[in-house]
């Protein structure tokens, strides 16, 4: 009896993603001590976002705008980010982010995420990104470290399974060895994949319920976790400059494209369950105490 209560107690602390705000990453071991960071971590227990530890007004860099104004809400300590296509103009969408002002590097990163409804269409994101040093001149020196905890429900088509398929992938710049843009050498997942790329086929559909996608960073390797359980881990080569957390709802096909490293929106694309929003429970920030 004392041993189903404990595997009851496990299953519920995993399905509820540790409800009470935790205090430790999900899938801690019992011997590690870790503290949270408070700058970049947050219960969205106000009746609204805490502007001074999350930028209002993000820079822009897709096929959408970022609207915090009208696209951020925190309610009954949810945060809600909707992404919309604006009436009246062709190919305009705007959308809502958070990123938060301090940065960090090694550590856990955990978020409890309610998928959105859209798809294929809408990418709820869960990421870590640096600020692009183009003051960094020397051949295959890094410029830019982006690490993607999670994108859910990126792909194009609505293929059975598809809305099941996580990335948890990894991206950079590096000099070439020139000054300014001319000087970026990006590193993509797609052809860096055993480096960079992870994907997970999720047994849920994200969009349905809450579930808790963490990642740990460390100097010599990053693992990703999602309910707790490990899906994937890569070696840490590049991915090592101080980064800002971000939780973002992105615009992806059909109704944007991949050119020229951006995402840029497909004009005369139709249809679309618009607006749809993501939901955030919290998100957690720790770094190992020793």
């Amino acid at each position: 009896m004392k041993l189903f209560l404990l595997g009851f107690g496990l299953t519920a602390v995993l399905a509820m993603g540790q409800e009470g705000k935790n205090v430790r990453p999900l899938s801690a071991k019992e011997d590690e001590k870790w503290m949270i960071k408070w700058n970049r971590s947050d219960d969205f227990n106000k009746d609204e976002v805490n502007w001074k530890m999350w930028f209002k007004k993000p820079e822009n860099f897709g096929a959408w705008t970022w609207d915090n104004e009208k696209n951020v809400s925190v309610k009954d300590g949810i945060l809600t980010l909707t992404l919309r296509k604006e009436k009246g103009e062709e190919a305009a969408y705007t959308s809502g982010m958070l990123k938060s002002y301090a940065s960090g590097t090694y550590g856990y990163y955990e978020a409890r995420i309610n998928g959105a409804g859209l798809f294929p269409g809408a990418c709820p994101a869960f990421w870590l990104y640096s600020k692009i040093d183009d003051s960094v001149v020397e051949k295959g020196k890094v410029r830019y470290s982006e690490i993607d905890i999670v994108e859910i429900t990126q792909r194009g088509d609505a293929k059975e399974g598809n809305e099941r398929i996580m990335d948890h992938n990894l991206h950079a710049i590096l000099s070439n060895g020139e000054k300014g843009n001319k000087g970026r050498e990006w590193r993509r997942p797609h052809k860096f994949v055993e480096e960079q790329s992870l994907e997970y086929h999720a047994p849920f559909d994200p969009r349905e319920d809450f579930h808790t996608y963490g990642c740990l960073v460390e100097q010599d390797e990053i693992v990703w976790y999602v309910d707790g359980v490990e899906v994937g881990r890569k070696k840490n080569v590049l991915w090592h400059r101080k980064m800002n957390v971000a939780l973002s709802l992105g615009l992806r096909a059909p109704f944007a494209v991949f050119a020229n490293n951006r995402l840029t929106p497909v004009k005369r694309a139709k249809g679309g369950a618009f607006p749809t929003s993501m939901k955030v429970d919290y998100i957690r920030v720790w770094e190992k105490s020793e």
